[in-house]
């Protein structure tokens, strides 16, 4: 049962989700008729999702032949041992997480312009630094390359973000689990804590 004090539908909340990642896997019908997840990286830009790749191979006849696509992005935060809030059994274990899930339409990019804006958007995201001539569509030296690479876009109909970060919890339960993160304290504990107290005000 998926609950409803998780789900965010808040679609700016998520696309900030989606600039903070960087990969995600996109799940569309293969050539032999069964579903097919491929993990890939992505820009979110303009509204849409952006990805390429080379312009043969399963990925693309299986999307030239059905467009319908989702796609999910997860970070896994924190696990959440059971002995934080119950010292007997072992149901309260969970993790916390974010996740965006898309559901829409792969569409192919052909006009330069908008290829050399999603592969910036790429690189901003793969390498921020910089470190490279800027993509621009009128490049010379960049002309081959957009035309040689295939440019996909997927157009969001559908978005659905669920952040689970304790908000089912009673104020003791969360100052149990918040306390035994600030014990363990392993990567990510702190900045767990800090969504469980935001997504707690966000509750009252």
């Amino acid at each position: 049962m998926r609950r409803k004090e998780f789900e965010v539908d808040n679609l700016e909340e998520c696309a900030s989700f989606l600039h903070d990642r960087n990969d995600g896997v996109l799940t569309f019908k293969g050539n032999d008729g069964w579903p097919k997840a491929v993990p890939l990286n992505y820009a979110y830009a303009e509204g849409a999702v952006y990805f390429h790749g080379s312009k043969k191979g399963e990925k693309m006849s299986g999307m030239a032949e059905d467009p319908r696509a989702e796609f999910v992005v997860y970070e896994a935060h924190a696990f959440i041992p059971s002995y934080y809030s119950d010292p007997l059994m072992a149901c309260p274990a969970t993790v916390y997480f974010r996740s965006v899930r898309i559901r829409g339409r792969i569409e192919q990019v052909e006009e330069p312009a908008e290829k050399a804006l999603a592969l910036a958007a790429l690189m901003a995201k793969m390498q921020p630094e910089g470190g490279h001539l800027p993509i621009d569509a009128s490049d010379p030296k960049y002309v081959p390359q957009l035309k040689g690479v295939a440019v996909m876009r997927l157009v969001v109909e559908e978005m659905a973000g669920k952040f689970k970060f304790g908000q089912n919890l009673s104020e003791k339960k969360r100052g149990e689990v918040i306390a035994g993160l600030k014990t363990r304290g392993l990567d990510g504990d702190a900045g767990t804590i800090e969504l469980m107290q935001q997504y707690a005000k966000h509750k009252q």
